[in-house]
């Protein structure tokens, strides 16, 4: 049986302090801690070279079979990688709508893209959710939800929370009408947390939304000067009251992004140290996301010599969540099979302005020419901007080689497709794991060991090999 077997391609061997190998297969995303001989024992597999037939012998084959480190010698993995890639973007039992009621927004944040843009959108474009865009998402859910399927939403802005009437009523459609399908319904909302009080946080729990990101994006000083009211206010104090004023058994997975770029990445640690005295590391909710602020295009040019390159970037979160660890924080950043890489270039996935302009990624609101359709009482009317995106493909590049490809898949479509030829040449496409995979595994290791890892969540733990 060993001359039938090979070592998959992205497989990930790193060694540690204490002799042993920790090891990662990207395919199957399992971890294991090996000794040495059960590492010199996977080489013997792999090799053909002959090993005695005890139980121990096959069962640890068995093992590295199932984690997907020795594969059958016959295994073109490529070919398995894209299947699963095409048969998940084009599954049309999933209906993903990412909806944005206003494109109004109470923050004036210097980095944001899209406030340029909304001051450049025409009158007649509408910043508020019409009823007509309203009446033809409810008919397009009614025609696309399935017997059996899924269906999930998104609210975002602009500020979604400035138009709560829009989130409540059609968040009661979408209730209604996956339970007359008995299909699966999921939501969730990006929101900068400053309307979050209790009426606000009493419509999110009514409408099932399980998932809330806010961002944060430093200590007091700091997150004020980046993230302030329109009116210059500050922020800081009202969002932090409102988040923990949130129930630790609220049906709700709080998310907090920090946003970095070259500016605030020295008081990260502060706000860390500012949520541990509030007692957020305590919270079985709670969780912490990092961003990295990147130019988008012609929008906020003046912050395009504050953002980090994705492999600066890396290096500063890994060192990042070391030390939220050593806080006590959870620890939640693992990397996952990305097999459908992003919604942008997904059948079924799709973002609405409140115009009913139809985008393909978060990236593009507010820029007409970019949009790839038009949401009519019929449907949505697609465009040749649609092209690009589903026909777009991580496999007719280097990333064909790489062997981080299934926990990648090429990076963000949207830099590919449109960051390489505009004014801003973008050539920084490779996700985060290229760089601090190793740094990155080894500390999900030791927040296992140190009970930091959530034990509830789905995923491949320390140990175990699936």
């Amino acid at each position: 049986m060993a001359d039938e077997l090979k070592l998959s391609k992205y497989n990930h061997f790193f060694k540690l302090e204490n002799g042993n190998w920790l090891a990662f297969n990207a395919l199957r995303c399992g971890l294991a801690e090996l000794d040495q001989p059960s590492y010199d024992k996977i080489a013997m597999f792999s090799e053909g070279k002959e090993t005695p037939h005890t139980p121990d012998n096959d069962d640890l084959r068995k093992d590295f079979m199932k984690g997907g480190f020795l594969i059958g010698s016959d295994i073109e993995e490529i070919d398995l990688i894209k299947f699963r890639h095409y048969t998940a973007r084009f599954d049309g039992r999933r209906l993903a709508l990412t909806i944005i009621p206003t494109l109004e927004c109470n923050f004036a944040c210097d980095y944001c893209y899209e406030d340029a843009r909304l001051h450049s959108l025409p009158p007649h474009c509408g910043s508020i959710m019409t009823d007509e865009v309203h009446d033809n998402i409810i008919g397009l859910c009614e025609r696309e939800i399935s017997e059996g399927s899924a269906f999930s939403v998104t609210w975002y802005g602009g500020e979604p929370l400035l138009a709560p009437q829009i989130v409540e009523e059609m968040s009661n459609h979408f209730m209604k009408i996956c339970e007359a399908k008995q299909s699966k319904y999921f939501a969730g909302m990006v929101t900068n947390g400053y309307l979050l009080d209790q009426a606000n946080l009493e419509l999110i729990l009514k409408a099932r939304i399980a998932f809330l990101q806010i961002t944060v994006d430093g200590p007091k000083e700091v997150h004020n000067i980046r993230r302030p009211l329109k009116n210059g206010g500050g922020t800081y104090d009202r969002i932090v009251a409102n988040l923990a004023n949130i129930p630790d058994n609220a049906p709700i997975m709080l998310s907090i992004r920090i946003n970095i770029d070259k500016r605030n990445q020295e008081s990260t640690s502060l706000l860390l140290e500012d949520l541990k005295k509030r007692g957020f590391h305590e919270k079985p909710n709670f969780h912490l996301c990092l961003g990295q602020v990147i130019h988008l295009s012609k929008s906020c040019p003046g912050i395009a010599a504050q953002c980090m390159m994705t492999e600066e970037f890396s290096t500063f979160s890994a060192n990042t969540y070391k030390i939220a660890m050593d806080m006590g924080f959870r620890i939640t950043h693992y990397p996952m099979i990305m097999m459908s890489n992003c919604g942008a270039i997904r059948r079924g996935s799709v973002v609405i302005e409140p115009n009913g302009n139809i985008q393909n990624c978060w990236n593009t609101v507010g820029e007409s020419e970019l949009r790839t359709g038009i949401l009519t009482p019929e449907g949505i009317e697609y465009n040749h901007n649609y092209a690009k995106w589903l026909s777009w493909t991580p496999f007719e590049s280097d990333c064909r080689e790489c062997n981080i490809l299934p926990i990648c898949m090429g990076g963000c479509p949207y830099k590919r497709l449109y960051q390489k030829n505009g004014a801003y040449v973008c050539n920084d496409f490779c996700a985060n794991w290229k760089y601090n995979l190793m740094s990155m595994l080894k500390i999900v290791k030791e927040a296992k060991e140190r009970g930091l890892w959530p034990q509830v969540e789905k995923r491949p733990l320390v140990g175990d090999i699936i």
